[in-house]
């Protein structure tokens, strides 16, 4: 019965693996039939994936837009089916993808770079396809009338329409007027639309804005562009902007048209009030930025300033507290000659350059330094109230030697202290 058992898992597991490698996946693409193809009309390239497993995800396809065609991708497929291959159901998924040709003449797409992964189902592993279509060749009429690999927009219905506001010929310095354009067209792209350009020159300058396309639209058209331009007076004289010239050919009528946009002169006169209103508004525009640098400062001041203080008294509390701050406290006690004050400042010294010698008070101090025994008396002399001459400034000359020793003398742990605690050093 065991024997049975495993040799039944094992002929499952290997029908899994044997129909886990024989997941096979392959391509299709091919050019839907035309009657006749014109530049700007849309032919489809059909792009079909096909695999023997059950799904199939991950697809990418590699046909972009060159300067010959311009290409529009599909938002998703556009169906899904199982199809017959040898006697074998494979799943399908179908893509439709708009080229619309720029020239005349035959045009080659080269082999399509296409990758996809397939899957046997739900949590099985997925085997990755890369391949390559082959090249496709169409074939593009040139619209009668038109020239040799000349561009032109093959639509059944086109309209050009021009607007300008306001409506003068004459401009004064510094004057504007706008200009728009609007193209409208069926069945082309929007992007196919042709764009309108004019150049500045001494008289006018010429400022643009991107162009609107709209697609999608409702009526008689499905597609517009509108360029639109400000003309500016920049200098006297006389500014003739050129005209321009659209061609399109009528797929019904088979005639070729041509649409034009007039070309626009514009006289330029100088105005003498444009060089005091500017000097005006350059005054203005210096004391307002006097102003506002003048704010600026007192505003980063404001913000600054109590910062500035905190670190200046940081720094001279750290000061105040470090060795050398409490020696110089001693030595101006010593110059005002007031005993206590002296006595307390010195011990604050001491504890901060030797605490160990601070414990030990004056006996320590004397055994350390001998020299100071008569400054140490007269000090404890004159604490105690006794007719004592006491001479502040030798105590102040016996502590500036007793601070060179032990500074000299510190051990490395204890020499690192007065280091650490002076600032500046």
């Amino acid at each position: 019965m065991q024997t049975n058992l495993v040799v039944k898992i094992f002929l499952l597991w290997s029908a899994f693996a044997l129909g886990l490698f024989a997941v096979d996946g392959k391509v299709k693409v091919f050019v839907k039939p035309y009657d006749s193809l014109y530049t700007s009309q849309k032919v489809t390239i059909s792009i079909e994936l096909m695999t023997d497993a059950f799904s199939i995800t991950d697809a990418k396809i590699n046909l972009p837009s060159t300067s010959e065609y311009l290409v529009q991708a599909p938002k998703s497929a556009s169906y899904l089916q199982q199809v017959d291959i040898n006697g074998s159901n494979w799943q399908m998924v179908h893509y439709d993808y708009a080229l619309y040709p720029l020239r005349a003449g035959k045009i080659a797409l080269p082999p399509i770079a296409i990758t996809f992964s397939a899957s046997m189902g739900y949590g099985q592993p997925k085997q990755l396809f890369d391949l390559k279509s082959q090249a496709l060749t169409i074939d593009v009429k040139r619209p009668k009338g038109s020239k040799s690999n000349q561009f032109i927009l093959v639509t059944d219905r086109y309209s050009l329409d021009t607007a300008m506001e306001p409506k003068k010929k004459q401009l004064v310095i510094g004057d504007a007027v706008v200009f728009t354009v609007n193209q409208k067209a069926h069945g082309v792209p929007d992007i196919l639309l042709k764009p309108i350009r004019y150049s500045s020159s001494a008289q006018l300058r010429v400022y643009d804005k991107e162009p609107v396309l709209e697609r999608g639209l409702k009526g008689r058209f499905d597609v517009s562009r509108t360029d639109s331009f400000t003309f500016v007076a920049s200098g006297e004289g006389n500014a003739t902007l050129p005209a321009q010239q659209i061609v399109w050919w009528d797929g019904k009528s088979k005639e070729v048209h041509l649409e034009k946009i007039s070309a626009m002169t514009f006289e330029v006169i100088p105005d003498p009030q444009i060089a005091i209103d500017e000097k005006r508004a350059e005054q203005k525009k210096r004391l307002i930025q006097l102003s506002l640098l003048l704010l600026l400062l007192t505003l980063l001041y404001k913000v600054a300033a109590p910062a500035i203080k905190r670190s200046l008294q940081k720094r001279k509390d750290r000061y105040r507290e470090s060795e050398k701050g409490k020696f110089d406290t001693l030595k101006k006690a010593c110059r005002q000659g007031n005993a206590p004050l002296i006595y307390q400042a010195f011990y604050r010294w001491l504890t901060i350059v030797d605490p160990l010698l601070a414990r030990q008070g004056f006996e320590g101090v004397l055994k350390y330094h001998p020299s100071m025994e008569t400054s140490l008396k007269g000090l404890n002399s004159a604490l105690i109230g006794q007719d004592v001459s006491f001479d502040p400034d030798r105590f102040a000359r016996d502590c500036e030697a007793l601070r060179a020793l032990l500074l000299q003398h510190q051990t490395p742990e204890r020499d690192s202290l007065p280091r650490h605690l002076n600032p500046g050093t």
